[in-house]
């Protein structure tokens, strides 16, 4: 509603306090003019609806419509794989016999689906995420096999690269994150889940496809590694949390 509507509403109620019915209007009195600056005023939407345009996106779907008040969410560990394993990831994508996309930079490995958290929920809840990072040591994750994924939707398909929570400090984070999710009625992470970072990303499902390669490139990565160890290994000093436009960065103890 704007400005200038708002204004009528209010001298028309105004003026239903006080005139009285048994009287007749003063014939002498007029109604101010109101200023040119308000006349000009335009209504502003509160609240535009977002359209989802695949083809701004490579083709990908939104996995849900946007709507007020609802805020995309993720909690994940960043990723940023060093030149040599950049290369190897683009060998594997020129080597496909589909369409591949590389993720490169967006690289991570999520530790909780992408929920939908309420504006009013975000305060608390980036809280209690700080503190549960403050109470977590920060742990290593070994890169170990190539594995084949596809969305639950079945809109996308993934290859990623299985890690390994050497000491059991992921699993016992995402478990606390789980018992948190459920206070606010929020899905927890998958029951059998593979934490793995995504590296090469396809439209619509070509799980087969991609799965008849895993075995031939978890033999190339592991000789890979074999040459370049530094590249094994993930130390994880922080974990990231995405709601909407907001990026947060809590250090681990």
């Amino acid at each position: 509603m704007s400005g200038l509507d708002l204004l009528s509403i209010y001298a028309s109620d105004s003026e239903d306090d006080e005139i009285d019915d048994n009287s007749k209007p003063n014939e002498n009195s007029k109604r101010l003019p109101l200023p040119e600056s308000i006349v000009a005023w335009k209504g502003v939407p509160h609240h535009e609806e977002v359209y989802d345009d695949p083809l701004q996106h490579e083709g990908r779907v939104r996995s849900f419509k946007h709507e007020r008040g609802n805020w995309a969410t993720l909690l994940y560990i960043n990723y940023e794989p060093c030149e040599v394993m950049l290369s190897w990831m683009l060998l594997v994508m020129e080597e496909m016999p589909v369409k591949c996309n590389i993720f490169s930079e967006q690289c991570h490995i999520s530790i909780t689906k992408t929920l939908i958290l309420k504006f009013h929920w975000i305060e608390s809840f980036v809280e209690e995420i700080k503190k549960l990072c403050e109470q977590t040591d920060q742990f290593t994750l070994e890169l170990l096999n190539v594995r084949a994924y596809i969305n639950e939707e079945k809109t996308r398909t993934f290859f990623g690269i299985e890690c390994d929570d050497c000491k059991g400090v992921l699993s016992h984070l995402v478990k606390n994150i789980n018992n948190f999710l459920a206070e606010y009625n929020l899905p927890s992470f998958y029951e059998d889940c593979s934490y793995h970072i995504s590296f090469l990303w396809c439209l619509g499902n070509e799980f087969e496809v991609l799965n008849s390669h895993t075995h031939s490139l978890t033999a190339k990565l592991n000789q890979f590694l074999v040459e370049h160890a530094e590249a094994r290994y993930i130390h994880v000093t922080k974990i990231h949390l995405k709601i909407g436009n907001k990026l947060y960065a809590f250090k681990l103890r």
